[in-house]
Parts: structure tokens; sequence; C-alpha cells
């Protein structure tokens, strides 16, 4: 999947977040029937500081540290009894992070410590669609690399499990061969009742050849009451294990090394850490890799969370403001509904929506398993298509414009080039020419497989947008 508008989502309307009613001070807050999650602004990972960011009334904060991370009430009692919070010692530790290689350039998202954070971000998105709840936070990791990265969170009302989505971008202008990630939690389920801190972690499955693409890890407890917290993912690239704590080697967890367990069938009564760990090869420059995983709250709602994780829907990545209408048809399996702003139908309408990051929703009932699984994909709906300012038209020009063969870009000789980046775009915003590190004052374009028609274009430099406008292909 090619990298569109991610380069460009720092510029979109901060304040329309902050409007959301499950946000306070820059954190997201998400409230479902039996599932509470608190999603923190900077680092993007399940746990905000109470501090800064008191808990909305009607929630239920349990925890021996001052992070709201996740609860949840599968006993299904109003929240008489709940299990959680998940990581309540006074050092908690729940997070992601990433590797490149085995030594190279690496950075860890987690509450241990009272917030590291290696990749720096916020909360672009908060979303509530019928019964969907939906969040996005974007971060880019900039120490040794250039890495960005989009999480989404997702929680349909009813559910005891919710989905976590990650795309990472490589910014950087060379090939990453091997890239990691891992998501990492010390499970103590119920510690604040029962003041045990060790959980029963289980390998359920793993990846076979031939076989089962599941990944489970799972952390029981059983005392006061039967509890559980599985990591769960249906994707040939990722592997559960248990072992350690303060995990932050992405390599070494992938691959099993040091004190790290894979095993299927593996048993250990312990207060250490589970984990997922996945592996990117051969990102290329300006691509990005996504991939999804289960945080599960009951055993009886992992093959309901594993049947959602096979729910898929592509979308542009951008679309203009006063583009058109157009229909949605990236949703798989076939037979879904869609949802969302601006979406009426499968037809989504910029103008609808309104500028700014939105979620569309896609939605799908397996009426064999009985399970319903949504999954969502952003658009970047972009206001500034169509409108030129001087400055803007003074920086950057196109001639011929309209043109049938090649024309050329000419940027002002009054810019200072850094990191210069031109990029075109069709109507409804997907991305059919790009050129990176541009370091001379003009650049040629040739029509090749463009069809005839409206084209956008932008022009960035030094990471700020100097110019945009329309061509046109004869």
């Amino acid at each position: 999947m090619k990298h569109t508008n991610l380069l460009f989502s720092g510029l979109l309307l901060f304040g329309a977040t902050a409007m959301k009613a499950q946000m306070v001070n820059g954190n997201a807050y998400i409230k479902g029937t039996g599932v509470e999650i608190g999603i923190d602004s900077l680092g993007g990972f399940e746990g905000c500081g109470t501090g800064v960011s008191p808990v909305p009334a009607g929630m239920h904060f349990r925890s021996d540290n001052p992070w709201f991370g996740f609860v949840a009430n599968p006993q299904n009692n109003a929240w008489a009894s709940f299990d959680g919070d998940f990581f309540t010692p006074g050092s908690p530790e729940n997070g992601w992070g990433f590797e490149i290689g085995t030594a190279g350039a690496s950075g860890a998202n987690n509450c241990a410590d009272f917030g590291t954070v290696g990749a720096t971000g916020r909360i672009v998105n908060w979303q509530h669609t019928g019964t969907t709840y939906s969040v996005d936070w974007e971060g880019d990791a900039i120490t040794g690399t250039n890495l960005h990265f989009r999480i989404n969170y997702l929680l349909q009302e009813t559910d005891l499990f919710y989905i976590t989505t990650v795309t990472v971008v490589n910014n950087t202008t060379a090939t990453i061969p091997d890239l990691y990630y891992y998501r990492n939690l010390d499970p103590d389920n119920n510690e604040p009742i029962s003041f045990d801190f060790t959980t029963q972690n289980t390998i359920v499955s793993q990846h076979v050849a031939g076989g089962t693409a599941v990944a489970e890890v799972t952390a029981t407890q059983a005392a006061p009451w039967f509890s559980s917290f599985t990591f769960v993912a249906a994707d040939t690239n990722f592997v559960a294990g248990y072992g350690g704590f303060t995990n932050r080697d992405g390599s070494d967890m992938y691959n099993g090394a040091s004190s790290f367990t894979q095993t299927t069938g593996s048993v250990n009564y312990a207060d250490e850490a589970i984990y997922l760990a996945y592996l990117v090869q051969n990102l290329a420059p300006g691509d990005s890799a996504t991939f999804k995983f289960c945080s599960v709250f009951d055993s009886s709602a992992v093959d309901c969370a594993i049947s959602a994780l096979g729910v898929s829907l592509t979308t542009p990545n951008m679309v203009y403001l006063n583009a058109p209408a157009f229909a949605l048809t990236g949703g798989t399996p076939a037979g879904g509904t869609y949802s969302g702003p601006g979406v009426t139908g499968n037809m989504f309408d910029p103008s609808a929506a309104g500028a700014g990051v939105t979620d569309v929703i896609y939605t799908y009932t397996d009426s064999v398993a009985g399970c319903t699984g949504s999954t969502s994909s952003s658009i970047h709906v972009d206001v500034a298509a169509g409108i030129s300012s001087t400055a803007a038209a003074n920086t950057v020009s196109v001639y011929p414009n309209p043109f049938s063969n090649e024309a050329t870009v000419s940027f002002s000789k009054d810019v200072k080039l850094s990191n210069a980046e031109f990029h075109v775009y069709d109507l409804v915003g997907k991305e059919v020419i790009r050129k990176m590190d541009i370091r001379t004052n003009s650049i040629r374009i040739e029509q090749g497989e463009l069809t005839p028609g409206v084209y956008f274009y932008r022009f960035i430099n030094d990471g700020k947008e100097a110019g945009s406008g329309k061509m046109l292909v004869k």
C-alpha cells in the first residue's frame, strides 16, 4: 500500500479533536458496555495519565498507579464486578515499540517509568459512529530513522475485544530490510483485588506453515474469580510469546531469543509480560505496511475477535473537500455496510464529511459464526484543493498547463530547497506521481499512464506545504 497523505496529517485540524465528547486534555477515552479504554495522546498507548487527564464520569478507574488503561466487565453485571486495570503495579508495563534490524534504530512508547516515548504524536480523530468507537493516533520516530506511525483503536460498543490497527510508513530514503514491531504487556488482571501479580501465561497457538495463521497468547487468574486477557492476531507475520518484563528488543521477541517462549502449549505461572511481535521486510522509501491484532477480555470472545480481524476496508487516504461524492467499494468480505461522517449507503461525500480526518466504518456479519466485525479506514479531507494563494502561485509553476506529453515544474529560486517533495493526486486523492529529495529548481513530469483529466499537486519543502494547485492532462 502506498503512503499518501500521512506526510501532511500534522497540518490537519488539530482543533477538531478537542471538540469530541470523550477527549480530555488531548487524551482519548472509549466507553463500551463491557470494555473501557484510555489512550495517551503523546505516546499512542493505552494508559491516560489521570493527573492531567481526569477519567470521565461513569467510567471505572481502578489502579495502583495514576494511569487509566483498560478494564472489562465480561461478567455482564453492570460493572458490579469487573477485571483490571490490567497493568496496575507502581511500575506499569504496557505499550509498543519498534526495532530496525537486530541492532538498528529503535523506540518504545510505554507507560513504564511513567511515560516512555520513542515516537511523539497526538490523537487526530475521535469518532462514535452508530455502535462503533474509533480513535486515531499519529506520530513520528525521528531518532536515527524517519518513521511515521498511525494507530487506530476500534471498539464495537458491546464487544469484549477491540482491534488495534498499525500503519508504519518509511519516510527515509533507503529500503528497510527488517523492521520489527512489538506490543508488550505485563497483565496483572485483578491485582487490585487479589493483590496477586502473577498470571498463568499460555501460548495457545502459533502460525504453522500450511496450517493456522493465528498467533495467540493468553493470561489468566483464578481469584477472586476467573479472568483472562488475550492478544490474538490472524496474520502469518505475527508471533506470540511470553517472558521478560520491560521488553524493548523487537528482533529478540520476534525470533524467540533470550528468555522468550513461543512454543504452542507452553505455560508459565509468573509475574511477567506477554507480547505479539511482527516483522515487516523490505519496506521501500515512501511505502507503508499495515497490520492488526485484537485485545480480548474473555475466552468466549476470541473466535469472534479472529473473525473480526478478517474484515477489511480500503479507501483513498486523502480526498479534497470540493471533490465529487464517490462510491466506497473496498470493504471485504462483500455484503457489509458502510457508515461514518459523509457516508450515505455506499457513497462518500467529502463536503458532507467536512475537512479533517474522518473514519469510514465497514461492518460485516458472519451469518454462519454469528459474529459481527467492524474495521475502519481514515480519509483525510483536505480543504486546500483548488485554492491557490499569490504566494503559492509565485512559488510553483507548471508549464505547459494543460499538457499532453510532459510538463516542467519550476520552483521559485527564492525558496531554499530542503527535503523538497512534489506530489500529484487524482480527483479522489490517490497519489499518482511522487518526486522526493528534489535538489534543483525545476523538474519534469511525464504523462506516462495518466489518463486525461484534472489533477492536484502539492509542493512540500522542509516538512511544510509551500505550494499547491491544479494541472490538466489533455
